[in-house]
């Protein structure tokens, strides 16, 4: 049988044994997951970030590629940056020497999402294979060959920023 150590709840008060009210944490039935990774670069907040491959040329192990960030970029050259984990929080600069913690939404609701082009709601998102580092296009089959990462719930009618559903 499966277990879980996510408690949700409905209300986000309570009382306390003193009768005192208590903040029981984050709004009634949010579903959100934020993870914290470092970054050695400059990341603007709702930019699709991805693993930092470029730290497997010196851990193989993986270890330090799955704790480092950087703005996704299909058309990077050498390491391809492209595999994408979330849509980081807020503008965060760090330095090889001076590393940054950055919160990423990887699951749930994700604001400032850019985009390259009219996206009506409901689009399924992917990261731009055409070269906008950090930015989201439709997924198209036929075209596109990232994989989706989530989907608009909010429109524009041209290239700027929605809100989407990341899963």
């Amino acid at each position: 049988m499966a277990t879980s150590t996510l408690v949700q709840y409905l209300e986000n008060t309570g009382t306390s044994a003193s009768g005192a009210t208590v903040f029981l944490g984050r709004l009634p039935s949010a579903r959100g997951q934020e993870e914290t990774y470092l970054c050695e670069t400059a990341i603007t907040a709702g930019s699709l970030v991805a693993v930092d491959a470029s730290k497997m040329g010196t851990d193989t192990s993986g270890g330090s590629t799955a704790l480092f960030v950087t703005t996704a970029d299909f058309n990077a050259a050498g390491t391809v940056q492209k595999v994408v984990v979330g849509v980081a929080k807020a503008s965060i600069t760090g330095t090889v020497t001076s590393p940054k913690e950055i919160a990423v939404v990887i699951k749930g609701v994700a604001v400032l999402v850019p985009v390259i082009a009219a996206t009506p709601i409901g689009s399924p998102l992917c990261l731009d294979i055409l070269g906008a580092p950090g930015s989201a296009q439709i997924a198209i089959q036929a075209l596109t060959e990232g994989h989706v990462f989530g989907y608009a719930l909010t429109s524009t009618a041209a290239a700027g920023t929605v809100t989407a559903y990341l899963v």
